[in-house]
């Protein structure tokens, strides 16, 4: 048997205690990240997966944060170009940063579904949260503002 003694100074039961007290506000940290992760999850709305109905482009665009008017503002079958020009290209780079990418739809017909948004947080009247539908899967869709010098976003609400 192997036994080790030290004389314990002030200096090591300082260390001791600050040691102890890092653990312990780790463990919090794990603990607490952990607690948020799946309040966020749980708190989040279901996106449906197949957008077939009226009510499943709302229930969409409320899983990401948004009040829309029942009635779309717009609805329309439209054609992704073939070849992006710099327009397009710049509206898909707003897509890919949301996890989407048009140019696997080039040339594809889709559906343009556009809602009157009533909960901005600029509080800016007519904002208009469009949808890109294809075969009942959502492709892309963005968030903007009708004014002139008006704002384009993702579909997230914290962008």
């Amino acid at each position: 048997m192997l036994v080790v003694t030290t004389k314990l100074t002030r200096q090591k039961m300082v260390a001791g205690v600050l040691l102890m007290g890092f653990l312990l506000c780790g463990v919090i940290a794990l603990v607490a990240d952990r607690n948020a992760a799946e309040i966020a999850v749980s708190a989040s709305v279901e996106r449906p997966e197949k957008i077939k109905t009226a009510e499943d482009r709302i229930s969409l665009l409320e899983s990401f944060g948004w009040q829309v008017e029942k009635d779309p503002v717009e609805f329309m079958e439209v054609t992704i170009p073939s070849e992006f020009d710099a327009t397009y290209a710049q509206y898909n780079e707003v897509q890919k940063e949301q996890g989407f990418d048009l140019e696997k739809y080039a040339g594809k017909h889709v559906m343009k579904y556009s809602y009157a948004v009533t909960n901005h947080p600029s509080g800016e009247a007519n904002v208009i949260a469009t949808i890109l539908v294809y075969k009942n899967k959502l492709i892309g869709g963005d968030v903007s503002s009708a004014k002139m010098d008006g704002f384009l976003h993702g579909l997230s609400r914290d962008e």
